[in-house]
């Protein structure tokens, strides 16, 4: 993570979860960017480019064929990480959302400090 401010996109279509995901990294030092769709996601890295370092995204947006947001995501920064949160009905679809390019499957509920912690191990494997 070098010396800079990691700053992370939150990508989920609920306002409200959006917010709360965005206020914990915020607590965790991040500078923070709000999506609420996966274009307007990919809208947001194409405008900030290389300083986006992490992408959270809601698994159904994720999982959505036609959005193909991961391997968009990674066409436009190749170091962003990408961590996909779904919920439990969703694990089947863990096989397809690897294969886009995520690098962090996991299933909600999940504390918000397990996936702090889960991004800041990600973004200094790549330090």
């Amino acid at each position: 993570m070098q010396n800079k401010t990691p700053h992370v996109i939150v990508c989920d279509d609920d306002a409200e979860l959006n917010s709360f995901i965005r206020n914990h990294f915020k607590l965790g030092g991040y500078e923070t960017h709000q999506a609420l769709s996966a274009k307007e996601c990919i809208d947001k890295l194409a405008e900030l480019g290389d300083i986006i370092d992490a992408i959270t995204v809601n698994g159904t947006i994720a999982s959505d064929r036609s959005a193909m947001l991961i391997l968009n995501a990674k066409r436009l920064n190749k170091n962003v990480k990408v961590f996909v949160l779904a919920k439990k009905g969703l694990s089947e679809a863990k096989t397809r959302i690897m294969d886009y390019g995520a690098d962090e499957f996991a299933v909600k509920p999940m504390s918000m400090e397990s996936l702090i912690n889960k991004v800041n191990m990600k973004l200094l494997e790549k330090s």
